[in-house]
């Protein structure tokens, strides 16, 4: 029996529409489907393309037949408002890819792929009707795999040869038989960002690695420095260190750990040593929240009793001296 199709699946042909019918719906789809892009056909007079989109856990998987043209994307501002940040991995079957991207030219080959970041400009022009596999990937969800996408960006990689061979190869069969995959497909996502991850080589050299080091620790005193400041925040801590909330996301997420994790932690901490220092007896529980960063004392007291198991009450009368 044939398995239901994805609800999440679709398809579209421009079969049996008027040549202006179908053209105006495939360049809207491609604006809002893959990114606000521009779309100019050079025959539009024999104008024929159709394609298949499949949910693939967080990723879009978009299977393109289409005509010669020329595809511009025009970076953040055109994007301003959209959806979150993301990359495609776009992968060239038949047909090359004439492409130009941050003051850079290249093409990619048919058997070859290349990773564009749609918060920025770019351009792809074909020559003549392409076959091209389009993955639509969250930058949040591709961090998990590449932690810096961005050195990545403009560079046609094989999915014929070495390490790339295995992405080539599961993409394929993702063309041949989504519905009938063995696995669910999350976890096929999973695979094709491990995949990604050998198929691009990425390795950071080591100086690199060390300067997200001396980042990491330099976030973390910050915290343990300004962790009373109740307004301290990832936004901010990343603006007065020269970089992104994201990149900043990620370098903790390296480390094990979050902002707001090692916040409450460092916050909760000093929490319980107030409360056992004699010297600070008299003040309300409600102060040494504020004290040690909390503007709401329940939030506190949440917190507190899941970290220690004991409310804030309970820990000072625990730690009260014996008489």
């Amino acid at each position: 029996m044939d398995r239901p199709r994805a609800a999440e699946d679709t398809s579209w042909s421009s079969a049996g529409l008027t040549r202006p019918e179908a053209l105006d719906q495939w360049r809207n789809w491609a604006a809002s489907t893959i990114a606000p892009i521009e779309v100019t056909v050079f025959d539009a007079d024999s104008f024929a393309a159709r394609w298949a989109s499949h949910g693939v856990g967080q990723l879009r998987f978009l299977h393109l037949h289409a005509p010669a043209q020329r595809v511009t994307h025009t970076g953040a501002e055109g994007s301003s408002g959209r959806a979150a940040p993301s990359i495609q991995l776009v992968y060239a079957r038949h047909g090359a890819l004439k492409t130009l991207m941050g003051g850079k030219r290249f093409t990619v080959e048919p058997g070859q792929f290349v990773l564009l970041d749609n918060t920025r400009f770019y351009q792809m022009e074909m020559d003549s009707e392409h076959e091209a596999v389009d993955l639509m990937m969250p930058q949040s969800w591709l961090e998990k795999h590449l932690p810096d996408p961005a050195a990545l960006l403009a560079r046609p990689i094989s999915a014929n040869e070495g390490w790339g061979a295995p992405l080539g190869a599961l993409l394929e069969a993702m063309l041949e038989g989504i519905d009938d995959a063995p696995l669910p497909r999350p976890l096929i996502a999973e695979q094709l960002g491990s995949l990604l991850g050998l198929a691009t080589g990425f390795h950071e050299p080591e100086e690199r690695t060390r300067h997200r080091g001396q980042l990491a620790r330099q976030i973390l005193r910050r915290i343990e420095s300004d962790y009373a400041d109740p307004d301290l925040s990832p936004e901010r801590v990343a603006e007065d260190c020269g970089i992104s909330k994201r990149y900043l996301q990620t370098l903790l997420a390296g480390s094990g750990t979050s902002f707001v994790q090692e916040l409450n932690a460092t916050r909760l901490d000093r929490a319980s040593d107030l409360l056992g220092d004699p010297r600070a007896r008299t003040l309300a529980i409600a102060d040494i929240a504020y004290r040690s960063g909390f503007l709401d004392p329940g939030y506190f007291t949440r917190l507190f009793r899941k970290r220690f198991g004991i409310t804030p009450r309970d820990w000072r009368a625990g730690h009260a001296p014996q008489s």
